[in-house]
């Protein structure tokens, strides 16, 4: 019983932590970039469903299509900043790119909201009994929606013209600019979606996750361990890899102690690259 409750929020987790981790794999993968804040756009789309409902009283669900907008500025915003700034110092200057933008983003949230741990319990649409235990449906539409989103983005990158520009950027840029791809603006595409995706998971897991201003960074070392068992650029490897990464470390955090939740991906990508040494490339 106690297994099984463990597994279904495992499978839960795992879900919206799929959906965090294709944003990344994207922005890895097509971007070629080591977006650092990925983590950080979680956070903020998570405070902004706690501010909709908390001073608005809008629904957090309600605010999806505003946020769509909102993290799509922001998102081409910081993919010109890559662009423009950070390949021009190369890629360590990347990763310092994306760490500044970590640390801003954190600081700005500690700076609105207070580094005081905030919930949203006023969002209460019912629960699910398994297993002896009641899941929040909140929990059931959010791992619904990632799944949605997910398999809409693999359609999308699969079937569309815009998401064949983006495989073939990410196999070789070099390539896909001979054959009529305009790489950069692929690029920022990817930079873009990724940070989309991450700000709508935040909204949607923000009805039942306590927020912190730096949670953003729990979220990412998770999702790059989903990158790495996943494969970087594999959409559909990001959801597999989600899920199993949400259920062992709910195993984790149930019999051992909640200390495994942040040492659990560690362990895994350790663990990987020992398994199978290598290099990591996009």
């Amino acid at each position: 019983m106690y297994f099984g409750q463990l597994l279904v929020l495992g499978l839960l987790d795992g879900a919206v932590l799929s959906l965090v981790a294709t944003g990344f794999t994207l922005v890895l993968g097509v971007g070629k970039i080591a977006n650092f804040a990925h983590g950080a756009f979680v956070a903020v789309g998570m405070y902004l469903g706690y501010e909709a409902y908390v001073a608005w009283h809008i629904s957090p669900y309600l605010t999806l299509l505003p946020a769509l907008v909102f993290f799509a500025l922001i998102g081409w915003a910081v993919a010109e900043v890559f662009e423009q700034r950070g390949r021009k110092v190369g890629e360590v200057g990347e990763l310092l790119v994306g760490l500044a933008l970590l640390l801003l983003i954190n600081g700005l949230l500690e700076l609105f909201f207070t580094d005081n741990p905030k919930t949203l319990s006023g969002v209460n649409i019912g629960g699910v009994g398994v297993f002896g235990i009641t899941i929040q449906l909140t929990q059931i539409v959010a791992g619904i929606f990632a799944f949605a989103l997910a398999g809409g983005l693999h359609v999308f990158i699969h079937t569309s013209r815009w998401g064949r520009a983006l495989r073939a950027t990410a196999e070789d840029p070099t390539v896909a600019g001979l054959y009529g791809v305009r790489v950069p603006v692929a690029q920022r595409a990817a930079v873009t979606l990724s940070i989309i995706v991450a700000g709508l998971a935040g909204v949607m897991i923000a009805p039942f996750t306590v927020l912190t201003p730096d949670i953003g960074t729990t979220f990412l070392i998770s999702a790059f361990a989903v990158v790495v068992l996943g494969g970087i650029g594999n959409t559909q490897g990001a959801v597999l890899a989600g899920l199993f990464v949400g259920v062992v470390d709910s195993l984790a955090a149930g019999y051992l102690s909640s200390y495994w939740t942040t040492l659990t991906p560690l362990i895994i990508i350790l663990g990987y690259l020992l398994i199978r040494p290598g290099r990591v490339t996009a």
